[in-house]
């Protein structure tokens, strides 16, 4: 269940949530997207798939890649994303409590949650978009 974020910015705005992995990266052409929001999490296979598909946006001119890790549980798993993430602008959402109990009764962490450090993290992700 999604939440709204209330936002200001001028144009148009689409999101796009596509299949894990890089394949649908190898089907685009350049000039169609403006940014790629990259998602992952710290384990080492997801850093490294999302590390190919940042490389793939790269290499097919497809966009400005924007990494966001998820579920960050503290200073190791950041380290290892900006590590291996050093020049690509990234969002860090931390591990949060607050998320998984709004999962699990079924409502959206911005209703639920709207101060949990997660959602304060992804509000200003969308902030940050809509103004770029």
């Amino acid at each position: 269940m999604l939440g709204q974020i209330e936002v200001e910015g001028d144009g148009r705005v689409v999101i796009a949530d596509f299949e894990a992995g890089i394949g649908t990266l190898s089907r685009m052409k350049p000039g169609q997207l403006d940014v790629l929001l990259v998602i992952t999490e710290p384990p080492a296979k997801a850093l490294e798939v999302a590390r190919r598909a940042v490389d793939m946006i790269g290499e097919r001119g497809l966009g400005t890649p924007h990494l966001v890790a998820n579920r960050v549980t503290g200073d190791e798993d950041r380290a290892q994303v900006e590590r291996v993430f050093a020049s690509v602008p990234m969002t860090i959402v931390p591990d949060d409590p607050a998320v998984r109990a709004a999962d699990a009764r079924g409502v959206a962490p911005f209703d639920a949650a709207p101060d949990a450090p997660a959602v304060r993290a992804i509000r200003a992700l969308a902030t940050a978009l809509v103004l770029t």
